[in-house]
């Protein structure tokens, strides 16, 4: 099962981004082999606070068409979807007991962990180091 980052998402919908293009192919990829890709549910919402925020975008979304996006994600792709459930709770709260563990990977080992017991093995995202260290999956970055 392979899944995708929020930043893929944003540059797949934003043509403005050099990234565009390549993430743009990525996001074909999953609508032309859609039972192969899980998305998480955490990835929509962070996907639709990113492209609400003006500090991202000059013209942010409305909360309309940030909704619409979500629903094609979530709803028309065609690709299966998870969330966090009660059954991740010992996983995380083993990682967030670590001494190192650093605060502001939080949400990174929260996806991480939705996805891996959701059986992903492969994840798209920029951000290679915030997940390779999981262990969890292979961790590829489409835009390199």
């Amino acid at each position: 099962m392979k899944s995708l980052d929020t930043n893929v998402l944003y540059y797949a919908t934003n043509t403005a981004c050099p990234e565009h293009e390549r993430a743009r192919a990525l996001l074909e990829r999953v609508a032309h082999e859609p039972l192969q890709w899980i998305l998480a549910d955490q990835v929509l919402f962070e996907y639709y606070r990113l492209v609400r925020n003006p500090v991202v975008l000059a013209k942010p979304l409305a909360a309309s068409e940030a909704a619409e996006r979500l629903h094609f994600f979530r709803d028309e792709l065609g690709c299966r979807h998870c969330a966090y459930d009660r059954g991740c709770w010992e996983e995380a709260i083993s990682g967030l007991s670590e001494l190192s563990f650093p605060a502001r990977r939080t949400f990174d080992l929260i996806l991480a962990v939705t996805l891996h017991r959701n059986s992903v093995d492969t994840f798209f995202t920029r951000n290679v180091s915030d997940f390779e260290s999981f262990g969890w999956f292979q961790v590829i970055n489409p835009l390199s």
